[in-house]
């Protein structure tokens, strides 16, 4: 259930934040019927208003049309099919590539290298490059056990410094939920293992994240502490 309004008041109250929205219409009925009328849990889009850059337009073309060289399907076909699926998977209006925000780019450009990393579809660039959210991509690499840099399948997970799995500890046992993690082919999980994380890290501007339980079930880590 997509529902638009307008922000009308917002303000810090013991480090939370709290909003007031004004909605387009009288939805009390609706929202009532699948909250019990007391609480419900919602997902809040601000739009920022800006146009999608010339950048983003790029980026969302070059992914196309390397997803076209593989399938063998004409770009502009795909492109259609693919706006729509993350407009349903997303629950938003269909969009153009022609006037959509910044936000809604952004957005689509990682439902595509999410689409790219899970069916090990090749890239003219590297994903990293090409992706306009670091923290999404980071994110899909470990859960495609993709590498981050050159896109490989089949990569380590990485435990970067500071959540090193100590000698003695058995790293399917420990709890992962404060680790930071990422993804790396084998030559490169040697290389930052050998030569420090520091350099490598810099040189691509990507870093360690904690995984949610989602992803840490998928990558068969514990998040519970059964030591």
């Amino acid at each position: 259930m997509d529902i638009r309004g307008k922000i009308t008041n917002i303000k810090n109250i013991n480090n939370k934040t709290r909003i007031v929205v004004d909605l387009e219409d009288d939805y009390m009925e609706l929202i009532t019927r699948y909250s019990s009328g007391i609480s419900a849990d919602v997902e809040l889009r601000v739009d920022d208003g800006r146009c999608l850059t010339i950048q983003q337009r790029g980026k969302v073309f070059s992914i196309i049309k390397d997803i076209a060289l593989y399938t063998g399907d004409a770009p502009e076909y795909l492109r259609g099919i693919l706006t729509f699926n993350y407009c349903v998977e997303t629950n938003i209006p269909l969009f153009s590539l022609s006037d959509c925000s910044v936000t809604i780019a952004r957005g689509f450009i990682s439902f595509l290298i999410d689409f790219v990393l899970m069916h090990n579809i090749p890239m003219t660039d590297l994903g990293i490059n090409s992706t306009d959210d670091i923290d999404k991509y980071l994110y899909s690499c470990l859960k495609f056990r993709r590498c981050c840099i050159t896109g490989l399948a089949g990569a380590d997970i990485h435990h970067v410094t500071g959540s090193r799995v100590g000698m003695g500890h058995d790293r399917l046992k420990i709890d992962h939920s404060n680790l930071e993690i990422i993804a790396l082919n084998r030559e490169w999980h040697n290389k930052v293992h050998n030569e420090g994380e520091t350099n490598v890290f810099e040189a691509y501007k990507i870093y360690g994240i904690k995984g949610d339980n989602i992803l840490l079930d998928k990558l068969g880590l514990n998040y519970d502490d059964i030591s």
